[in-house]
């Protein structure tokens, strides 16, 4: 496989993987809007939201990192 193509694959996982993790954290944000402020859970779920926004913003600098590198090669890349 050419370094290209492996980037255009990198490229199109970490979109998803950026995806799955905004599902998530909406999803959690949501839970938490049905708890009571005082709810053990709510701090659980706020551990786990701080987690994955600290993710999604990695994977999106990666994500920024891959593209300029595609742009870089010449050759226009779509992600989806």
């Amino acid at each position: 496989m050419s370094e290209r193509r492996q980037s255009e694959q990198d490229l199109r996982a970490t979109t998803e993987a950026i995806r799955s993790d905004a599902t998530r954290l909406a999803e959690l944000e949501d839970a938490k809007l049905g708890l009571e402020p005082d709810d053990p859970r709510v701090d659980q779920m706020s551990q786990e939201a701080h987690g994955l926004a600290t993710d999604i913003r990695d994977k999106s600098e990666a994500e920024r990192e891959l593209s300029e590198k595609l742009e870089q090669d010449g050759e226009p890349q779509r992600p989806s």
